[in-house]
């Protein structure tokens, strides 16, 4: 079993069950693009994958977050908030996270210069 996938289990039993199976999906989604990046470092795909893991927190934590978050009032919200902060410290995940959630995203991207425009190609 792979790092990810242990991590996604692990978790899986500590979720409330209306919204397991989306949370999971959101978290394997971006532990899964997190040890691309590592692999397209250089790194070996189980060791990206473990970086990957480690820093996005304890399942218990993520799980304790994500459950007390369906419980309360502006849920949606804020687990999208949390989806993007635990997702930060995987490195600019979280930032293109963020993004794709705005309107104007691809705008205020170009505008900072991470997308290149007409006139830069």
């Amino acid at each position: 079993m792979t790092p990810i996938a242990a991590y996604l289990e692990e978790l899986s039993g500590m979720l409330a069950r209306g919204s397991r199976r989306r949370i999971l999906a959101e978290v394997d989604a971006h532990l899964q693009e997190a040890a691309a990046l590592g692999c397209a470092r250089g790194e070996a795909a189980e060791v990206a994958e473990r970086v990957a893991v480690a820093r996005f927190g304890a399942p218990t934590e993520v799980a304790r977050q994500f459950n007390s978050l369906r419980r309360s009032p502006g849920a949606i919200g804020r687990r999208v908030l949390a989806i993007a902060l635990a997702s930060a410290a995987t490195g600019g995940v979280g930032t293109a996270t963020v993004w794709a959630f705005g309107p104007s995203s691809h705008a205020h991207a170009a505008h900072h210069g991470r997308i290149a425009t007409r006139r830069d190609r």
